[in-house]
C-alpha cells in the first residue's frame, strides 16, 4: 500500500499530465480553426478574382456583402459552379462595301422624219432613221409603228412600204438581245400624203 506522501505525489503527477493533454487539444483545435478560416478566405480570394468577399449581418437583420474585412464580417466561400466566365465574342470583320456601279445611260433619238412631218409618196414608202446617243452601245434598234413592234435591226434605219395615207405614230426603242427595252425615244407623228387617182385622170 502507498503511504500518504506517495499517494499525494501520484495525484500531482496525474493532474499535470491532464493539464498538458487538455492544453495540447486546445492548441490543436485553435490551429485547425485558424487553418479552416485561412482556407476559406483563400478560396474566397481565388474565386472572386484575388479579392475576398465578406458577409455582414447588420443589427436590423439586413445582410451586406463587401470586399473589406470587418469585425463582424464572415468570409464567403464560392463553389466553382457559381463563377460565370463569359468570353466576349469578337466582332466579325466586315468586308468593305462594294462600290456602286454606275448604270449604263442608254439614249436614242429619231433623226428623220421630224415631228409632225408630212411625207408625200404615192407608193406608201417611208424611211425612218434613228441614232443612239448614250453609252454603251445597245445591240438592237426596234421600230414601234402605230403602237405595234414593226421591225428590229442593228443599224437604226427602217424602210417602210405599203403605208396608207393619213396620220401615223412611231417611236424607236433600244433593246438587248432578249427584247428588253433599254431606252425609248418620244413618240412622234407623221402624215403620209398620196396623190389622188382622180386628179391624174
Amino acid at each position: 500500500m502507498l503511504n500518504k506522501k506517495q499517494l499525494l505525489s501520484l495525484l500531482l503527477s496525474l493532474g499535470v499530465l491532464c493539464c498538458n493533454v487538455s492544453l495540447a487539444q486546445t492548441t490543436q483545435t485553435t490551429q485547425n480553426e485558424n487553418s479552416g478560416t485561412k482556407a476559406t478566405e483563400s478560396k474566397a480570394q481565388n474565386t472572386a478574382g484575388n479579392k475576398a468577399i465578406y458577409k455582414i449581418v447588420n443589427s436590423d437583420g439586413t445582410v451586406t456583402y463587401t470586399d473589406k474585412p470587418a469585425s463582424q464580417a464572415q468570409p464567403m466561400a464560392f463553389d466553382d459552379k457559381t463563377l460565370n466566365v463569359v468570353n466576349a465574342a469578337k466582332a466579325p470583320v466586315l468586308p468593305p462595301p462594294a462600290p456602286n456601279k454606275a448604270k449604263p445611260q442608254y439614249r436614242v433619238s429619231i433623226v428623220s422624219p421630224q415631228p409632225e412631218a408630212t411625207v408625200r409618196n404615192n407608193l406608201g414608202e417611208v424611211t425612218i432613221s434613228a441614232k443612239q446617243t448614250g453609252t454603251p452601245k445597245a445591240p438592237l434598234f426596234r421600230l414601234v409603228f402605230d403602237g405595234a413592234p414593226y421591225k428590229s435591226n442593228s443599224s437604226g434605219l427602217f424602210k417602210l412600204e405599203g403605208i396608207h395615207r393619213g396620220a401615223h405614230t412611231f417611236k424607236i426603242e433600244l433593246t438587248d438581245n432578249t427584247g428588253k427595252t433599254l431606252a425609248s425615244s418620244p413618240t412622234q407623228t407623221l402624215y403620209l400624203h398620196q396623190a389622188s387617182a382622180l386628179i391624174n385622170n
